[in-house]
């Protein structure tokens, strides 16, 4: 079911993913036979195998009997590839997008979509990066945070472990499930693993600003206790 999934993220319809998947085990096969193999009637097994040529994703075999063979998994990563790059190039060309005069708060939630926004706000950072998180979180991004250190950007990471080997300036504090992160002094997002808050507005970037100088605060007076 992962592999039927991570098709269907590429472009392909459920049935044609689970067709090319019963392609690529058989090489050759007939639309009776992929109907048979895949559990999908015929008629619509007969529909996703000629979706599939059509999309460049099999082809067909004149013989006795027609049958079809998938693109080879090498090319079909190529292939999308290079579709997908197409289509990021028209987007990034015709795509007008204008900034709200008030920026708002965004909620973020799931894991995967948080980290995703942490990173894509790491990797974006022009000047500096105040990061406050846990050690699975600080793990996650730790590449993205070598890149921006690469790049000449200051790091000041608060967690309760040190990246090694990687120069930023580094508070000790106790494990928490919290997560802060201010850039540049104008983006911001805070939260957890299950939701966070996200904004460029200057209400909020101001509160987190003071929030990590009070934090730092507080660690350095701790230091010299």
């Amino acid at each position: 079911m992962e592999l039927v999934n991570a098709l269907k993220k590429i472009g392909f319809t459920q049935q044609e993913a689970i067709i090319y998947i019963e392609l690529c085990r058989h090489h050759e096969i007939t639309g009776y036979e992929a109907a048979k193999l895949s559990g999908i009637s015929r008629s619509n097994a007969y529909a996703a195998l000629s979706s599939l040529v059509d999309k460049g994703y099999a082809y067909v075999i004149e013989a006795a009997s027609i049958k079809y063979t998938p693109v080879p998994k090498v090319e079909l990563i190529k292939n999308v590839k290079r579709s997908f790059e197409e289509q990021i190039k028209v987007i990034e060309e015709k795509l007008d997008f204008s900034q709200l005069r008030q920026e708002p708060y965004i909620t973020i939630a799931d894991e995967k979509h948080i980290i995703n926004k942490l990173k894509n706000i790491i990797q974006m950072a022009e000047l500096r990066i105040y990061l406050s998180c846990d050690n699975d979180v600080l793990e996650m991004v730790k590449e993205d945070i070598h890149q921006a250190v690469v790049r000449g950007l200051k790091v000041v990471i608060l967690s309760p472990k040190d990246l090694n080997g990687i120069e930023h300036i580094h508070y000790f504090n106790a494990p928490s499930t919290s997560i802060k992160i201010i850039t540049d002094t104008k983006e911001v997002l805070a939260g957890t693993l299950k939701q966070s808050l996200y904004s460029k507005n200057t209400t909020l970037v101001h509160l987190i600003r003071e929030a990590f100088i009070n934090e730092i605060a507080v660690l350095d007076s701790q230091k010299k206790q």
